[in-house]
């Protein structure tokens, strides 16, 4: 039996209510939702039955969409608060794990996997309350906040990179990044022509490359008069109404040039089947699916303390799989546009580049990582896997 399986913690014993036996606890980005919802496919392709704890945010809506029981607690951020912020943050968190604990007693839950961010808190804080094992999942090469705390606390956590392994006060385990099933499933590139452009602006959006790419565009076309294209932009909820407003505002031809915005993609794997190239952002999450998928990038990574968009983008360029457009913050829109459009340019009209460089995009995916984690859970809750 994995280990504290039988602890008893605060709560009084007492007959278990049928339910799930694994929760995943997160939300507020993709970046904590998507990992998560990997592992929770491969567990519950072994018979586990899995729920999921959440917030306010997006992460409801995509996990009812899974098929997953969902359980809402509150939470609040605690970085970046004043001393009353701060104090809210905490008398939250302590109600809400509190609570959360009794549910884990109450229902039969043997162990919970948190993957980041506050929202995570409490459900993790409430099953150490309840005894129960919880395990960490840290995608990203730098540890977030809520996973450095959380990790004093934790069985176990499981990371994409050892890098930032010197943050974590809990036994630590390199996994890899854990990534739906179905990136795995896609096939070569589609035929061309059009070639298809995947324009990924994350599920929060991305103002600057929203702004910036109508303008590429309308650059490309006037440059490149042969070129037949077909551009999905992804923009995120927020700022799709200034993004078609944007993409109005510029001149395109419409036969040879077809965009269409979108708020969210519910079916990502699907959307990458479709598509020639991916012009994005380089956290972890998204290149993971892109290896995954093997699908040739341009990726401009966000300017984050520590660099770590950069050096995931960098990786991926070493290999052949991407190139990179590098963060200049000094740059106008009209500046930066053309420096798109003029990296856009060799890869759309060279499908034979466009193969290679997926080749060399799945040749650095990790099909591993979502069994192995669904592993070490299993293990822990006393449900199998492996030690």
């Amino acid at each position: 039996m994995g280990d504290g399986a039988m602890t008893t913690g605060i709560f009084p014993r007492r007959r278990a209510s049928k339910g799930p036996s694994i929760w995943i606890a997160g939300g507020g980005s993709g970046g904590h939702v998507f990992p998560g919802l990997a592992v929770a496919d491969e567990l519950t392709g072994r018979g586990v039955a899995v729920g999921w704890v959440g917030g306010r945010g997006m992460e409801r809506g995509l996990v009812e969409r899974h098929g997953l029981p969902f359980l809402r607690r509150s939470a609040r951020p605690l970085v970046g608060r004043g001393p009353l912020g701060k104090l809210r943050a905490l008398a939250t968190l302590a109600i809400s794990a509190l609570r959360t604990g009794w549910s884990v007693q109450r229902r039969g839950v043997r162990a919970v996997l948190g993957t980041g961010g506050y929202v995570s808190a409490p459900a993790v804080l409430g099953a150490r309350l309840a005894g129960r094992p919880t395990l960490l999942l840290e995608p990203n090469a730098e540890p977030g906040v809520a996973n450095v705390l959380l990790s004093r606390l934790a069985t176990e956590a499981l990371v994409a990179s050892s890098a930032g392994a010197a943050r974590l006060r809990c036994r630590v385990i390199e996994v890899g990044v854990p990534v739906r099933a179905g990136f795995f499933e896609i096939g070569p590139l589609p035929p061309a022509p059009p070639i298809r452009l995947l324009v990924l602006g994350g599920s929060q959006g991305a103002q600057h490359l929203n702004r910036v790419l109508p303008q590429a565009l309308e650059r490309l076309a006037a440059e490149a008069p042969d070129l037949r294209l077909s551009v999905v932009h992804q923009t995120g909820a927020a700022q799709a109404e200034s993004a078609r407003s944007a993409h109005r505002a510029v001149t395109l031809d419409d036969n040879r040039i077809a965009v269409e915005v979108v708020e969210f993609l519910h079916d990502m794997p699907a959307a990458m089947r479709a598509a020639h190239c991916i012009l994005g952002r380089a956290g972890a999450i998204t290149l993971a699916e892109i290896c995954a998928a093997g699908r040739p990038s341009l990726l401009l990574p966000l300017h984050l303390a520590g660099g770590h968009q950069e050096a995931n983008a960098r990786r991926l360029e070493r290999a052949g799989a991407a190139c990179v457009l590098a963060n200049e913050p000094a740059l106008s829109i009209e500046d930066d546009a053309r420096r798109m459009a003029a990296a856009l340019r060799p890869l759309v009209e060279d499908l034979d580049r466009l193969h290679t460089m997926g080749d060399a995009a799945r040749s650095l995916s990790r099909p591993d990582a979502a069994p192995t984690i669904a592993d070490r859970v299993a293990f822990h809750a006393g449900l199998g896997g492996h030690a």
